[in-house]
């Protein structure tokens, strides 16, 4: 039978004099059996883990330098660039709008309020429970590889450096002169 355990969390300070560990210190790290399960007891270079009850497992490790969190995900100037798009007609800004539009709703910045049959195109309406501003936005016919392709540009657009996206470096628009999606 499989015992399903988690590991226990590193400790803030040590176990025996209660120094507390500054980002890049070393220290030991114990694992202990107990009752429960697993305990984990740290403790900083200048302290030894008592003899008994003897460590299951003992090893080195530094506590981690916190990293600044970069905003990936700039909710206002998507939320701006998905606004201008909505005049566009062109096909490859309304897929581009759509999957933008997903973006939206997954960061809960947008609300799918309903889906609605206009002539013979699906669209969505979204509003923005800030604002309660309504937005549609038309549903295309996207083959898989084409939404992976949007995808794509989306994920490379968003995970570029600040002033280093194509349309900072080029002046172009991302979009602009993408491939249109094929006739069916």
């Amino acid at each position: 039978m499989a015992t399903e355990w988690q590991m226990p969390q590193p400790g803030s300070a040590c176990a025996t004099c209660a120094h507390a560990f500054e980002p890049g210190e070393a220290f030991r790290a114990c694992l202990y059996e107990s009752d429960t399960g697993y305990q984990r007891r740290d403790y900083c270079t200048k302290c030894e883990p008592p003899p008994e009850p003897a460590a299951l497992a003992t090893w080195q490790t530094r506590r981690p330098i916190p990293t600044k969190k970069v905003q990936i995900f700039d909710r206002a100037a998507m939320y701006e660039f998905f606004r201008g798009l909505e005049a566009d007609p062109r096909p490859e800004k309304v897929q581009f709008r759509f999957v933008l539009a997903l973006l939206l709703w997954r960061k809960r910045v947008i609300k799918l309020e309903r889906s609605l049959t206009v002539g013979e195109h699906e669209e969505w309406e979204f509003s923005v429970p800030a604002t309660g501003e309504v937005h549609r936005v038309a549903r295309p016919d996207l083959a898989e590889e084409e939404l992976e392709r949007l995808s794509g540009q989306l994920e490379q657009l968003l995970a570029s450096p600040p002033g280093e996206s194509e349309t900072a470096s080029t002046g172009r628009d991302p979009v602009e002169n993408q491939p249109a999606a094929p006739e069916e």
